[in-house]
């Protein structure tokens, strides 16, 4: 069975929309609204086969130099499959054809991230994220994220140093996570 990656299409936002807040109402990432998504359909990349939707993901840049992936969904049935890893190679590949220099991605599941060839790194390091949208995301005083970044330069950036905080919540608050 073949999986394709390609750009989302308007078509999509349901399909979308059910399978992230299915995993919002876990908890394991934030809820989009049928307006989010439409808004930004052109962000999302979908992945397919002959039976139809597997699952999505997107590339959100943010500056000339750095892009998030975000909402990184795929049907658990398919889970295991190399879906997940398929959809972050193409967000990559994208942010490359940009010309960005940096993805990074605040994940729950940092193995996965690493498996991928992205590093842990401290939320302190993205300011470009922790200051625009951090403020006002639901998660802020429970921030339970890890921050995963990758140069697309192929150079690794800085590990994290001893006690470095890396959520928001443990950037800004001095909180520790839930």
């Amino acid at each position: 069975m073949s999986v394709a990656i390609r750009a989302a299409r308007v078509e999509d936002v349901d399909d979308m929309r059910t399978l992230i807040n299915e995993y919002a109402r876990d908890d394991r990432m934030l809820e989009r609204s049928r307006d989010f998504l439409l808004e930004h359909v052109r962000d999302f990349l979908v992945a397919e086969d002959e039976r139809g939707f597997l699952g999505c993901c997107a590339l959100a840049v943010l500056t000339p130099d750095l892009a998030e992936i975000r909402s990184l969904a795929v049907q658990p049935e398919t889970a295991g499959r190399g879906i997940g890893r398929a959809l972050v190679r193409a967000c990559v590949a994208e942010a490359r054809r940009l010309g960005l220099r940096r993805v990074f991605a605040l994940t729950l599941v940092p193995d996965f991230f690493q498996k991928c060839g992205f590093v842990i790194t401290s939320l302190g390091r993205l300011p470009e994220k922790s200051a625009s949208e951090c403020p006002v995301c639901p998660k802020r005083f429970a921030c339970d994220e890890h921050a995963m970044l990758l140069h697309l330069d192929g150079t690794i950036p800085e590990p994290l140093s001893a006690g470095e905080p890396v959520g928001y919540t443990r950037l800004f608050l001095g909180v520790e996570p839930r």
